[in-house]
């Protein structure tokens, strides 16, 4: 078994969390990927917080992740910004059964 683990690639990382947090974006807003981005860069700027720590933030509210590890500022600025279109009322699988078939 080889126990080398290869060094980790910060800018990489940092990269890949700002992607999925454009994601969480697009997916709550039903925006385009560069909007989500111009977002996301306009909302860190405007609150003086780390683009890469807001979207960090942000993707641990999506996966309902307590915030540790998470910088207080940006998880602030984050639940302000975007935590009413997570909605406290959201469904469950349960739920989902219960709910009345579409027409269609």
């Amino acid at each position: 078994m080889n126990n080398y683990r290869r060094p980790r690639d910060t800018r990489r990382a940092g990269a890949r969390i700002l992607d999925t947090a454009e994601g969480v974006l697009v997916t709550l807003r039903r925006c385009r990927v560069d909007q989500a981005f111009v977002e996301l860069m306009q909302t860190a700027k405007r609150h003086g917080v780390n683009p890469v720590s807001l979207a960090d933030a942000l993707v641990a509210i999506a996966e309902a992740q307590p915030g540790t590890g998470l910088d207080d500022a940006a998880r602030a600025v984050a639940l302000s910004t975007w935590g009413h279109l997570f909605g406290q009322n959201r469904p469950n699988a349960a739920d989902l059964d219960e709910l009345p078939a579409a027409d269609g």
